[in-house]
Parts: C-alpha cells; structure tokens; sequence
C-alpha cells in the first residue's frame, strides 16, 4: 500500500470522524494508567486501523519509504498515511489548534522542547504501559540491545515519564582534514581545547582566506563548547538553566580568542563551512554525525581529500557525547488508535528497520546493529565506526523542557555577539536569564 503524498488532508478528516471527538485528558500518574486512556491494553485489537502521522518535511522521503514498508507487511493490517509539516514549530501549532475541535493526528515527530511543552498540556500520552506492555512492548531482553544513552531521549522531568521514543538521532563529533594535519607535524586530532587551539592556529593565515576552524553562530555550537568544558545545559532536576557556570563562560572566552586571533571564521551557514572544509580553507568543523554521508560526497567532489572525524575535544581529553534528534510522541486520541500509533514506533526500532535506516539515511541507530549490516555500513563510509564508537560513551542528551526552542535562538545570538567581541560574562548572564523565562512555554 504506497503511503499517500496527497489528498491528506481528506483522509485525516475522515480518519479522525472513524475515531470521534475525544478530550485532552491528563498524563497519567503512573504506570496504573486509567483504563479510559489506554483501554484493556493487554487485549486490545488493533486490526484494520488507520492512522495519520504527522513529520517534518525534512525527513519525508526517508521516512515515507520506512512507512511503506509497514503498510505492506505489518500482519495487523493497519494503515499509516503521512502529512508532512515544514518543521517541529509548525506541527506544535497545528497540535495545539487542535485543541479547540479535539481532534489530533495519531502519531507525530518533533523536537524536545516542543515534546515537554505537548507533554506539559496533556497532548501526549506516556509511552511506558506500551513499553512494559507483556502483548505489545518489546520482548524480553531486547531492550538491553538499545544503548542506554539513546533510551535517555524521549524521557521527561516535567511531567516525568517517557512521552518521547527515539526517531532520528546524532551527535556532535569532530570532521577534520588529516592530511593538511599530518604536514603541521601532528600524527593525531585534537583531544582537548588546548590542542585544538593550538592546532587550528598553526593551520590559519587570514590574509590567505585560511582558517583553522571555521563555525555558525548557533546553539549547536555553544553546546559542543560547553560539554567539552565540562557543562551543562540544565540542572539535574531540569528546573532551570546550568549552562551560566563557570564551564559556560570558558566556553565562550575559548570561542572568542580564536576569532580575535585569526584561528576561527563565523560564517552564516554550516554549508559554507562544509563547502570551505571540502575545497581545503578548513582544518576543523564541528558538525555532527548526521552530516557524513555529505562531507563523503564533498570529499569526493574535492578528488581524494584525506579527511577523518573524532570525538569532540574536552577540557580533560576523556570524550564525552552530546545526542540530539526528533522524537516519536502519540497524541491522545482513543485506545486503538494510540495502540496503533506505538506498534509502528515499535517496528520502527526492530533489528531490521534499524539497520536499514541507519544504512540508508545515515541516522544514529538506537540499537547495536547486526553484523552484517554494520559490516556492509562501514565498508560504504568507514568513518561512521567514529560514530558508532560515540553510542558507547554518557551522552549529555539535548534538553527536553517547555520553551527550549525560543532558547536555541537566544543561544544563537549569545554565540553571534561574542564572536564580534562583546563581553562574554555580560551576554552569558543575559541569556541564561532569558532562557530561564522561556521555562514557562514554548
């Protein structure tokens, strides 16, 4: 059953009819959940249902591709049709128009801070009764094969629970050129900050248009800076922001010096800095593992760059990890229906699908692959054993609180307004004051 592209807009319609007007009830207290939000779970049937899925437009042609497949083997015979939205801020509107006519797709992607604030307003029910579930959660022992660091993501402090599963991950990680590296007169990449500095600033030459890193203002930025410092984003109990410490404003001092001394270059966008590190102006980007598969054709096109990837440096050489991504969350609709919407995340997170989504998209898997899939992915791009070396590392995972997404763009210009020479310490307090009143919505 191909999974439609068009004419959504009608089949949701009738879809939501078939599933009637339901309300918003509250999460759930506990893994006793009420029987009116996840019905007599462990007998539930689910045949013949059809569902709507709602995701970003980014991920379209991986995801429908995944999807097809469903429709046509799942042995339930339910149905998914996909509507996609531009990005997570347009499907939280679309979410929370909803609302008023109490009506919701049956599964939906987003990012974390739109999940907390979803969660926060009763707009997904927690995933832990179908995980745990004997009928419908995964069997025993399998959940020992997901890495522990990926089962972090999708889990809330405000409301607590897993509202969230894993649909596309990656992380931070170090793309550097090792040839040009190798005639500096060093035989390894940088493994703290003051290798990296040391490095980048032997490769530069300005006047040359020459650099030894090159970077977008971004909240991506700052958090690789401030995980490899030692920081973090927020407090343990996730009430408030972390990153004002002390490891935050090293970070920022750090960044700084390497613009004023001519070993870094801000560039609008991180194509430029792809492009730059591919015709060789670049020694080191910091990217993530999500762009492999592009810096492979860059270097391609460049015709042999020797080029390699490394964990992120820190303050003390010990790698560390941040994980970021999309999650799957089930709005509440009725108990079929949510049943449904789980038992496609669950065939999405299967040995089979993970291996053929990581080897065709290049996503971090949530589980360990199996041999041959492994074997068949890093004869294709050797470099992606760096990336999944990364899995088995603690992850600092992307914060997952109401109003994270207004803080990315306040982190973006905190970034922007140190690297043209403002006052670090000023512009940290700054932002860590108005990502703290962000706290409150999205």
């Amino acid at each position: 059953m191909k999974t439609q592209r068009v004419g959504v807009f009608i089949i949701l319609v009738i879809s939501l009819i078939g599933a009637g007007c339901v309300g918003q009830p509250q999460p759930p207290s506990s893994l006793s959940a009420t029987v009116s939000l996840y019905g007599d779970l462990e007998n539930l049937d689910p045949r013949g249902e059809v569902i709507t899925v709602w995701y970003p437009a980014s991920h379209e042609d991986a995801l429908l591709a995944m999807l097809d497949r469903f429709n046509a083997t799942n042995r339930w015979g339910i149905a998914v049709r996909g509507e996609h939205l531009e990005n997570s801020a347009a499907l939280y509107e679309r979410i929370r128009e909803g609302t008023s006519v109490k009506k919701f797709p049956d599964l939906a992607i987003v990012s974390p801070g739109y999940l907390a604030a979803i969660a926060a307003e009763g707009l997904a029910v927690e995933l832990t009764p179908y995980l745990k579930s004997r009928q419908w959660g995964f069997p025993v022992g399998e959940l020992e094969e997901f890495f522990p660091s990926v089962l972090e993501v999708g889990q809330l402090s405000r409301p607590s629970g897993r509202y969230g599963f894993p649909f596309a991950l990656s992380a931070g990680l170090l793309f550097y050129n090792r040839g040009w590296l190798r005639q500096l007169g060093y035989d390894h990449p940088p493994r703290t900050w003051e290798e990296f500095r040391e490095m980048a600033c032997a490769a530069s030459d300005p006047t040359s248009g020459v650099y030894g890193y090159e970077f977008t203002a971004s909240d991506r930025t700052f958090m690789h800076l401030l995980i490899g410092w030692g920081g973090q984003m927020m407090s343990p109990d996730s009430t408030g922001y972390a990153f004002g410490e002390s490891e935050g404003q090293e970070a920022l001092v750090f960044l700084q010096a390497l613009v004023q001394e001519g070993c870094a270059l801000r560039e609008a966008r991180w194509e430029q800095a792809e492009a730059d590190f591919g015709a060789g102006r670049v020694l080191f980007v910091l990217s993530s593992t999500a762009h492999i598969p592009h810096y492979c054709q860059v270097a391609a096109q460049r015709g042999g760059l020797d080029w390699a990837v490394a964990p992120l440096p820190t303050h003390t050489g010990a790698p560390v990890v941040d994980l970021f991504g999309l999650s799957w969350f089930i709005p509440p609709t009725t108990p079929r229906r949510q049943l449904a919407a789980w038992l496609v995340i669950r065939w999405m997170n299967e040995q089979p699908q993970q291996d053929r989504w990581v080897s065709a998209y290049g996503h971090l898997p949530h589980r360990v692959l199996s041999p041959e899939a492994q074997a068949a992915l890093l004869e294709e791009m050797p470099h992606y054993a760096d990336a999944l070396a990364l899995l088995e590392l603690d992850a600092v995972v992307e914060p997952a609180v109401p109003g994270y997404e207004r803080c990315r763009g306040i982190l973006g210009a905190m970034v922007s307004a140190v690297a043209e020479g403002e006052e670090p310490a000023s512009r940290l307090k700054e932002a860590v004051e108005s990502c703290q009143a962000t706290l409150m919505g999205p």
